[in-house]
């Protein structure tokens, strides 16, 4: 399910806004949680009207009741002394980005709120020099200081596929070295769907190696784009699958024709209704528990930046020899007098293919490159080792910063548990929690967050294939009978191959190999649009079985096995590599001598020895629970000294 607006959302959004809001009076602003804003205008057309800001996620005019909140934080605060009274005067896109920005004019001088929709937005008051007034979220940026003072960098540009010539769409797409609609979505800056759509309206297979193509290709690529994203149509519409909402749109696409669709008036209005379930509020975290994950974050964005570093090093020596050839020509340039934005003059005009990777040189001798669509900066100065080495040297002080977040975090994580009372009391105000609607079938979370489900049995196998089953998803199962039908729910991604491994494993392990007290099956996997009812002429099919259609992927010697543990209040279960990392208690089960009763009542023994509250053990994982989870036919704890 779409958990944020894309830039062709943004888009249709912002023409919806500029008509709806251009000309009205900003009024107060309230914050409902960490990163969503209300902002209450009053519109020429409308009156009244509740403008939802969330920072990553989304942006549009709400019917819903705002709730009642407490006196503003710091944020909404200032929003209420730079903003409030003042007049909307324009509302825009950035280039083709998922950001979006309102200018405010109040007191004769402009002041700028922008809205960032990408992963780990935020969400910006700007003065009128476009200087940082405060941030919503203080997040840390790569190249980007976020404070108050100083000023507000866009990201970096990606080429607009609304905009881009015929000629650079050729350069991306014969230069890459992954299909076509990867060269899409990374180059063009398009999320996934947007991608097989620009391949399904040019009639070429998306899993196409992009330099594989020919001019004629292209040439329709090319006229696909235009078709998308320079369409002029408004059809606000929420696409579902069996009355659940997939995806929201602002004009039609092929992907999902046939889908069913519930149309709306405005884009506003869809976008409310499919995003409704966004607003069930997340429990607070305690202070600590935010430093914690702070914390942590910053050690993810140290290590991705060391080893950004690290790459950018490796491809100056990767491309030694054209680095070279471009600092010889400045030098030689140098020595014959000329400035350093002299020589950027010359190169700038000049048709020489070094010159091509030249972004920009400034007075200094600071030279910007840009290498297998990475770009470099180089001192015109310095040898091609020593530019390397600079970049060596700065993921060097990346590792530091890394290794001095972890003794902090290590070092909070300490406080925290001195600070723990009992896990009693926190036990004490466990509630109930209502149980999701993948937990009536066999069900896990794979290593790459991708959602598995399967049957229990006949009726089961019917509705996830009735219900659940998506053209977009890949099913899997075995040749022999008494196995679930097991979904891969994609969402529209790329799966890994370790999410295949751990969702055969998972078939292989709950089908009749088990129940035989085999430790090793065999398994395939096939696309969501292969798995039919239809049977072949004067055949039958029985319930709960299927017929594949078209090639299979098998994946040979599967080991069975399961782990079941328990993981922040919820049983889980499932291939021991996707659960090992997250529950604590947790057991590994293989084939064995128990029935699921007799084996469900050991695990429960075990579970309570490390959970001091029965009340609350039995609330979440019960016998009969674990059985929930347990395959059919004789199974053991793997490793269990007393069997």
């Amino acid at each position: 399910m779409k958990k944020a607006m894309s830039n062709v959302d943004v888009a249709a959004v912002v023409d919806e806004l500029k008509s709806r809001l251009i000309g009205g009076f900003v009024g107060k602003a309230y914050q409902q949680s960490s990163d969503k804003i209300w902002l209450i205008v009053q519109s020429p057309k409308e009156g009244r009207l509740n403008l939802l800001l969330q920072a990553g996620k989304r942006v549009y005019i709400t019917r819903q009741q705002r709730p009642a909140s407490k006196t503003p934080p710091q944020f909404p605060t200032m929003l209420r002394i730079h903003l409030s009274g003042g007049r909307i005067t324009d509302i825009k896109q950035h280039d083709f980005d998922r950001v979006l920005e309102i200018t405010v004019e109040r007191g004769g001088s402009p002041n700028y709120l922008v809205i960032e929709l990408f992963p780990k937005g935020s969400m910006i008051l700007l003065d009128q020099s476009r200087r940082i007034l405060t941030v919503l979220l203080k997040l840390l940026y790569r190249g980007r200081r976020m404070a108050a003072g100083e000023e507000y960098l866009y990201r970096m540009n990606q080429p607009d596929p609304r905009t881009i010539s015929m000629e650079a769409l050729s350069g991306l797409l014969t230069s890459s070295d992954q299909d076509l609609v990867r060269t899409l979505v990374r180059g063009l800056n398009m999320g996934g769907t947007y991608g097989e759509e620009v391949c399904l309206r040019a009639n070429i297979n998306k899993n196409k190696p992009a330099m594989q193509l020919d001019e004629d290709e292209i040439s329709h690529i090319y006229q696909a784009l235009r078709d998308v994203f320079l369409s002029q149509t408004l059809d606000p519409h929420i696409v579902m699958n069996n009355g659940i909402p997939v995806d929201v749109l602002s004009r039609p696409l092929k992907v999902y024709q046939g889908s069913e669709i519930n149309r709306f008036a405005v884009f506003s209005d869809a976008l409310d209704e499919f995003f409704i379930g966004m607003d069930i509020e997340e429990p607070k975290q305690s202070p600590i528990d935010r430093r914690i994950e702070i914390q942590r974050k910053a050690i993810q964005e140290f290590e991705a930046r060391e080893n950004e570093l690290i790459a950018k090093g490796e491809l100056i020596y990767k491309r030694y020899w054209d680095i070279e050839k471009i600092l010889k020509v400045i030098r030689a340039a140098r020595e014959k007098g000329y400035t350093y934005l002299q020589i950027w003059e010359r190169i700038e005009g000049s048709k020489l293919p070094e010159a091509r990777l030249i972004r920009s040189i400034d007075s200094m001798g600071e030279v910007r490159l840009t290498l297998d669509t990475v770009e470099l900066d180089l001192n015109s100065g310095l040898t091609v080792p020593q530019n390397a080495q600079r970049y060596y040297d700065q993921s060097k002080e990346m590792a530091r910063k890394a290794k001095g977040a972890r003794i902090a975090l290590d070092a909070t994580e300490h406080l925290k548990g001195s600070r723990d009372v009992s896990k009693r009391s926190k036990i004490q105000t466990f509630r109930r929690r209502k149980p999701k609607w993948f937990e009536r079938f066999r069900w896990f979370f794979s290593s790459d967050g991708f959602l598995v489900i399967g049957g229990r049995d006949a009726d089961s196998n019917e509705e996830v294939y009735s219900k659940y089953l998506d053209k977009r998803d890949l099913a899997l199962h075995t040749d022999e009978p008494g196995a679930p039908l097991t979904v891969i729910k994609t969402e529209g991604e790329d799966v890994p191959d370790t999410t295949l491994l751990e969702a055969a494993q998972f078939a292989v392990s709950y089908s009749s190999i088990w129940k035989a007290g085999q430790f090793s099956g065999d398994c395939y996997v096939v696309k969501g649009n292969q798995v039919t009812k239809t049977p072949e002429h004067g055949e039958f099919l029985r319930k709960g079985a299927f017929v594949i259609r078209g090639e299979r992927r098998y994946f040979h010697n599967l080991a069975v096995g399961i782990s079941i543990g328990i993981s922040n209040g919820v049983l889980i279960g499932g291939p021991s590599s996707a659960i090992m990392s997250l529950a604590d208690p947790i057991v590994e089960i293989e084939p064995g001598q128990y029935n699921p009763d007799d084996l469900a009542k050991r695990i429960y023994r075990l579970f309570s020895e490390r959970i001091e509250d029965k009340a609350y053990l039995k609330s979440i994982a019960s016998i009969d629970q674990i059985v929930h989870f347990l395959p059919s036919g004789g199974s053991r704890i793997k490793d269990d000294q007393q069997e």
